[in-house]
């Protein structure tokens, strides 16, 4: 008998809560590619709870089960925080753990473990049936084997239950695997030699499960749709399924592609938005990245998206070889002046591994991050300074801000509660057990019972930090018990009526966090200097004078007057990073200001309850499509 679990890890974040669009879709195709193997039993760990447990739970979790084989998906996101698990894991039992994924490539160091018995580069559904068939042919890198007869006539693994498309909304189908185009900066074609199409037959049959299971996004995942062959076709098809629009599609394309026949295909289908790798408008950047582009046709192509109802989002890269701060500045302006800014993002080039960038890095010379997301830091052509610049022009050209802090929750309040010391650790159900998303601490707690908490944290967590437990040393003490354990979850302190200011700098030595984590190089144009993305600290009180500024610092105005705010009220705040609402007011009248503030909570200072079912109430109204609320099942109110 194999037993085996199959664990993607997602992308790291600071609220807890949010979809992280952490879907396994490679473990499904595992699964799904030795279900009929005898005496082997393949579990995947749900999204719905690996996506939102700390470090120690994951681990404990895991221990318990016990499998014989464990298997990651191993992303730039999560590399590091799987080679931590499976040393953890290792140090309970001796399973046998597979690393697989777009991260496993020969010229990535960082994959590099003694815990790790097995990595598999490439497609892995040959390789892992092999693997579990014959212990014996278990290599270092087992050879590739291609998965396209596989891939081509077998369902998607949503109509055999084995994925959670409730979570995000959303089901991904990939029509086909591999792409034409070898851009330098991207290594999807690292370990394929050609294309493979999905039979049309399982497209739409997936397709119409779920418009049935009115699943409200389906996400065609393919590196450029356009490049399928017998797309109108399969479009006529898909718009007859799709006719009363139940699902909302979205997928990639080359704009450039597009004439008024496929883009009336396209609208006919059902297709509400499209991702478009622009990338440069830069003739020199785009020669050396292989992506030549006739802007001309990339332009009206878009348009003819925008003229039907269908957004195309537009991908730029800051950082390009070949490409400086002028040029980069072309680019942002080009998609302004032709009117195709309503949903732009931008990135700085990640020299990845397994690319063309990475190989000629030193040729190119490229200088960048060697941790994930690999972040390139100067070019001959882009000063460090000029990547501040370009984003900085970039935020104020589209009107945007392309790295907000976290959104405002900041809730503990259960009920009637009125004193910090008469609430309860908010606790929240993931499976069939029960996490701490919110540890209270009012007052000091034993060290015994933070070592217990510090096994059951969500990722990421809270700390609620009441006037009277804001001692230095032991704040110190309770930071290194939580974080030894938990090296990889982030975490957000919040101060409530503090009376001095919190020495960020001191409780960021206490922290075990491993550093640099993903956050410390992902979000490094947050704030001015790099450094600490992982542990956001947060100041609560009544006094609006106060100052605490700072990198990964906000400040909230606690308001508990007996009356709710006008738009004055907010505006005048509006210095602030936000406002915690706690008026001593019936709810009914809280949930009738709610409703009728919500349609403006983008315009004014971000707002918050302290209420936990107000707090989730208020999310409903302004966040709703971000929020997995699944993950959101707090304890019974008290009053």
């Amino acid at each position: 008998m194999s037993d085996v679990l199959l664990i993607q890890l997602p992308i790291p974040q600071l609220n807890y809560g949010r979809q992280t669009g952490n879907i396994p879709l490679a473990a499904a195709c595992l699964k799904q590619a030795v279900i009929d193997l005898p005496d082997t039993d393949v579990e995947i760990l749900p999204e719905s709870i690996v996506s939102y447990l700390g470090d120690a739970a994951l681990v404990r979790m895991i221990a318990a089960r016990r499998p014989e084989v464990i298997g990651f998906s191993v992303f730039s996101w999560n590399v590091r925080r799987c080679l931590y698990l499976a040393e953890q894991i290792k140090s309970i039992y001796r399973p046998r753990i597979i690393f697989g994924g777009p991260e496993i490539t020969p010229d990535n160091a960082n994959i590099d473990s003694e815990h790790v018995e097995s990595y598999v580069c490439g497609e892995g559904e040959a390789v892992f049936r092999r693997l579990l068939q014959d212990p014996r042919s278990w290599e270092r890198y087992p050879a590739a084997e291609d998965a396209a007869t596989n891939f081509e006539s077998s369902p998607s693994p949503y109509l055999q239950g084995l994925l959670e498309p409730w979570v995000e909304n959303m089901m991904l189908l990939e029509t086909q695997r591999g792409c034409p185009y070898r851009c330098g900066y991207c290594y999807y074609n690292k370990s394929r030699e050609r294309i493979s199409v999905k039979k049309e037959k399982q497209v739409l049959r997936a397709t119409r499960w779920a418009c049935e299971q009115g699943i409200a996004e389906l996400y065609f995942l393919d590196p450029s749709l356009n490049t399928r062959p017998g797309l109108k076709d399969l479009l006529k098809e898909i718009g007859k399924i799709n006719a009363s629009r139940s699902s909302a599609l979205l997928s990639e394309i080359r704009a450039e592609s597009l004439d008024e026949k496929l883009a009336n295909l396209f609208a006919a289908a059902g297709f509400t938005w499209f991702e478009i790798g622009l990338q440069s408008t830069s003739p020199t950047a785009l020669t050396v990245m292989n992506r030549r582009t006739d802007l001309n046709r990339f332009r009206n192509g878009a348009l003819l998206l925008k003229q039907r109802g269908i957004i195309p989002g537009i991908d730029l890269i800051a950082g390009l070889p070949g490409d400086d701060l002028n040029g980069f500045r072309r680019s942002v302006d080009f998609i302004v002046d032709n009117d195709l800014h309503d949903d732009v993002q931008v990135f700085p080039l990640s020299v990845l591994p397994g690319t063309e960038f990475r190989a000629n890095s030193q040729a190119l010379g490229l200088r960048y991050e060697p941790e994930p997301p690999y972040a390139v830091i100067a070019t001959p052509t882009f000063s460090p300074q000029d990547l501040l610049m370009a984003f900085d022009y970039a935020e104020s050209r589209l009107d945007t801000c392309l790295y907000p802090l976290p959104d405002l929750n900041a809730a503990w309040r259960n009920g009637q509660q009125t004193r910090l010391e008469n609430c309860r650790d908010v606790t929240v159900l993931l499976g069939e057990d029960r996490y701490v998303c919110k540890l209270i601490v009012a007052e000091q707690r034993p060290p015994s019972e933070l070592t217990e908490i510090a096994g059951r944290l969500t990722h990421p967590y809270q700390i609620i930090i009441g006037p009277r437990a804001c001692n230095r040393q032991y704040l110190a003490r309770m930071l290194k018990i939580l974080t030894t354990v938990n090296p990889y979850t982030a975490l957000e302190l919040v101060f409530l009526e503090p009376s001095d200011r919190p020495d960020t700098d001191m409780l960021l030595e206490a922290m075990r966090l491993r550093r640099p984590q993903y956050l410390d190089h992902e979000q490094r144009y947050l704030f001015p200097s790099p450094g600490n993305r992982s542990a956001l600290f947060t100041l609560v009180s009544k006094d609006a004078s106060l100052r605490f500024r700072g990198d990964m610092q906000r400040q909230l105005y606690w308001w508990n007057h007996d009356r709710l705010p006008t738009t004055e009220d907010l505006k005048s705040l509006s210095e602030l990073d936000g406002m915690l609402l706690d008026p001593p007011l019936p709810e009914p009248q809280i949930v009738v200001w709610q409703h009728r503030f919500s349609q403006y909570a983008n315009e004014y200072l971000h707002i918050g309850f302290a209420d936990l079912m107000l707090q989730k109430r208020w999310m409903q109204l302004t966040a709703a499509n971000d929020i997995y609320f699944g993950a959101l099942t707090y304890g019974k109110r008290k009053g």
